[in-house]
C-alpha cells in the first residue's frame, strides 16, 4: 500500500532502540508516524504492543492511574518494547515511566509517539531526562516517496548525479509528502483531504496545546498568510492580518509546537528578523504558495529529514539578507563548515546571483556558497561559488 511505504528513519531507529530505555518519535499530524510504529517497525522488531491514546478508554484510564495502567500492559501483552501513540494526550504516563525505567533500565522498553513537543506539553524535559533520545519524522522526501534507498544528505558532499527528474520534482512541489494525502491521483481529492488536516489542527490539535488562548479561524488565517507572503516574518503577518503581534507570535508558537511551522532565523552576519515556512510542499501548494517558496520549503525538509535519517551532526539552518536585499535561501551550519544557498529557477545564474554570492562571502569569509539550479550539471563559478542541479537535493 502506498502509505505503507519504507521510511529511510527505520535503520537508524532500530540502532537508537539499542541505547535507550525511552524512544519518543515526533512529528506533525498525518506525516506518518503511526503507520511506522505499528506496521514498519513492529515487522523489525522481537515483541511489540502498539497502543494509541487516541482511543478514548485507554486515555482516561492512563490519565486516571498511570502506574497501573503500565503494569497491566506489560502483564498482559508481555511484550519487550511498549509503544504508546499519542502520548501527551495522558501527561500523567511520563512520571510512571521514568519510575519504571529508574527500577530496571533496559534498552529499547518503551517507544512514544507524538505529535506535539512534549516538552511545551507535559515537562518531559524535567521527568525524562537523559533517559530519552528524541527522533524526529518528516514529510516523506522525494526518494521515500519515489522508493529510492537511503543516501548521503545532500549536504554533506555534492553527489555525482541526478536523483529526481523535472517530472518527479513537479510532482513533489505540488503534493508534498504527506503519505496518506500525496498518493491520492485526484486533485479534488487532495484538497478536500487538505481542508480536513486544517480543520483538525487549527480547531482541534492546537486547543490541546494552547487551550482556549487559541483563535481556530485565526490560526487558518495565519497560514494562508504564511504561504502568501515574500518574507513570512512576524511583523509581516501582523500586518497583513491587522493584528496585535503579540497575539500572532502565541499563535505561531502554537503552530511551531505542532511542527507545523519551521522557524528560520536570520544570519549575524546580515539584517532581518525570523521567518516561517510550512511544513509540507503540498500543504503549501493547497494555500497557494509561490513556486519559490514550495521550493525552499522542499530544500529545508530534504536537508533536516536527510541528517535526521543519517544520524549525522546536528545542523542550523538560518537565512541571510543584506541590507541591500540581496539574499541567500538558506545558510546551513554544521561544526567547521558553512553554506550559502541560493534557489533559482534560471538553468543559467546570471550576473545578479553572482553579485549576491560574492557579497556574502565578503561577509562571511569562511564560508562557500552553493547555487541550486534546474541545470543538468554542476558548474564551479570560482573555488566557492558552485552551481548545483537542483536534482541533486533528493
Amino acid at each position: 500500500m502506498a502509505h505503507q511505504r519504507i521510511r529511510h528513519l527505520l535503520p537508524f531507529t532500530l540502532k537508537r532502540l539499542k541505547l535507550w530505555p525511552v524512544l519518543g518519535i515526533l512529528g506533525p499530524r498525518q506525516v506518518g508516524k503511526s503507520t511506522f510504529l505499528r506496521d514498519l517497525l513492529s515487522k523489525e522488531l522481537e515483541s511489540t504492543e502498539y497502543l494509541t491514546l487516541d482511543l478514548k478508554e485507554l486515555q482516561d484510564r492512563a490519565n486516571r492511574a498511570p502506574d497501573s495502567f503500565l503494569e497491566e500492559m506489560r502483564d498482559r501483552r508481555k511484550s519487550r518494547t511498549l509503544v504508546l501513540d499519542e502520548v501527551q494526550k495522558a501527561p500523567p504516563l511520563f512520571d510512571a515511566i521514568k519510575a519504571d525505567v529508574d527500577e530496571k533500565r533496559i534498552p529499547g522498553k518503551y517507544i512514544l509517539s507524538g505529535s506535539t513537543e512534549f516538552s511545551r506539553k507535559t515537562g518531559i524535559r524535567e521527568s525524562l531526562t537523559g533517559r530519552i533520545g528524541i527522533l524526529r519524522l518528516f514529510p516523506m522526501t522525494m526518494r521515500e516517496a519515489a522508493q529510492k534507498p537511503f543516501v548521503s544528505p545532500w549536504t554533506g558532499k555534492l553527489l555525482g548525479g541526478p536523483a529526481s527528474s523535472e517530472a518527479e520534482r513537479a510532482q513533489y512541489l505540488e503534493r508534498g509528502g504527506l503519505p496518506g494525502i500525496c498518493f491520492l491521483r485526484s486533485g479534488q481529492e487532495r484538497a478536500a483531504s487538505f481542508e480536513t488536516w486544517l480543520e483538525t489542527a487549527c480547531y482541534r490539535d492546537l486547543q490541546q496545546v494552547r487551550g482556549g488562548r487559541i483563535d481556530g479561524s485565526l490560526a487558518r488565517d495565519i497560514l494562508s498568510t504564511i504561504a502568501s507572503l515574500e518574507t513570512p516574518t512576524l511583523a509581516e503577518i501582523a500586518d497583513r492580518l491587522r493584528k496585535d503581534a503579540r497575539r500572532i507570535r502565541t499563535h505561531v508558537e502554537a503552530l511551531q509546537a505542532l511542527f507545523i511551522l519551521h522557524r528560520i532565523d536570520p544570519h549575524p552576519a546580515g539584517v532581518g528578523k525570523e521567518e516561517y515556512l510550512l511544513f509540507d510542499t503540498g500543504l503549501a501548494n493547497h494555500l497557494q504558495a509561490s513556486l519559490p517558496q514550495r521550493v525552499r520549503i522542499w530544500a529545508i525538509n530534504e536537508c533536516l529529514a536527510q541528517h535526521e535519517y543519517s544520524g549525522a551532526v546536528s545542523l542550523r539552518l538560518r537565512y541571510y539578507r543584506s541590507a541591500k536585499r540581496s539574499r541567500m535561501d538558506l545558510v546551513i551550519e554544521q561544526p567547521g563548515r558553512v553554506v550559502g544557498c541560493i534557489l533559482t529557477e534560471d538553468a543559467s545564474p546570471g550576473p545578479y546571483i553572482i553579485r549576491a554570492a560574492t557579497a556574502f562571502l565578503r561577509r562571511v569569509p569562511n564560508a562557500e556558497v552553493w547555487i541550486i539550479a534546474p541545470c543538468r550539471e554542476r558548474q564551479r563559478i570560482d573555488k566557492r561559488i558552485t552551481v548545483v542541479p537542483m536534482s541533486h537535493l533528493a
